[in-house]
């Protein structure tokens, strides 16, 4: 067996197809699958539609393995458990907060379960089942709560696959009411938010897709859209989103959110 040259560029190849696959239409939403991570500056930046640094081929690799890992988790789940209404969406905060869950599970008990998969590299793995997925991942705990609180149900089955050996590890969470409540009032409060929060310093800021441009560093915009538009105006009073330069008679509503007109003006052109 030999290994390929490095004058054949399969490899490189095949990296660069990863860096321009696109999981699914970019986002023009704030995403309940977000909105449990700690920094409300970068949740602000990616629902009003700033540009994120590119993601690697191999990054997105990883990614789209983890995707296929549902699938499998609810290949080995069916023989045995119904599974209901899969990739049910969820609209909320005037269709603004969005999300989808993976499925209804039933016959855990007598109760539906709103099921979660998800997958994770050993180290991670071990931390899940040692300290809870709750507290190793505030994220999914209230993507879980946003889907139960939306849909009526009280309880929610995660179920995590460790990539590299296939081990499987499940948790049961309770809905709760108030962490529903709060949930829901930050991503109203990052929707109608004319500034952005204040930054959160966390080991994740190495990694954000927005670092250049929270540290004031070289960034660049490639694209327009009303979020990030000097004339976007928010009304948190009146939860709505309106254009100032033109007086629009009534808000910007979801379904043009992620647009922009031709009079569109970078909101830090002067930055």
């Amino acid at each position: 067996m030999v290994a390929i040259p490095d004058k054949y560029p399969l490899i490189n190849d095949m990296y660069e197809a990863a860096a321009s696959y696109e999981r699914g239409p970019k986002r023009n939403y704030l995403g309940m699958s977000q909105i449990g991570r700690p920094c409300g500056r970068a949740l602000w930046y990616s629902f009003r539609g700033f540009t994120p640094s590119a993601v690697d081929g191999r990054a997105k690799m990883i990614f789209s393995l983890g995707d296929r890992v549902e699938e499998e988790v609810i290949k080995w789940l069916s023989p045995k458990y119904e599974i209901m209404d899969r990739q049910h969406d969820f609209v909320a905060v005037n269709g603004f907060f969005k999300g989808h869950w993976d499925g209804l599970l039933l016959g855990l008990t007598k109760r539906p379960h709103v099921l979660e998969v998800k997958s994770a590299s050993s180290r991670r793995f071990k931390a899940y089942k040692a300290e809870g997925i709750q507290k190793m991942s505030p994220e999914y705990y209230c993507q879980i709560q946003c889907y139960m609180g939306y849909s009526g149900y009280d309880r929610g089955v995660f179920v995590v696959m460790n990539k590299d050996n296939c081990e499987l590890y499940s948790e049961c969470v309770k809905y709760s009411k108030d962490d529903f409540v709060m949930i829901e009032r930050r991503a109203t409060n990052i929707i109608y938010s004319d500034e952005a929060p204040q930054k959160v310093e966390t080991t994740a800021c190495e990694y954000c897709g927005y670092r250049q441009l929270c540290t004031d560093g070289k960034y660049i915009q490639t694209n327009c859209t009303c979020g990030t538009c000097r004339f976007l105006r928010a009304d948190k009073d009146v939860m709505k989103l309106y254009c100032s330069k033109f007086d629009h008679v009534g808000e910007i509503e979801s379904q043009h959110w992620g647009k922009c007109c031709s009079k569109w003006e970078y909101i830090y052109e002067d930055s």
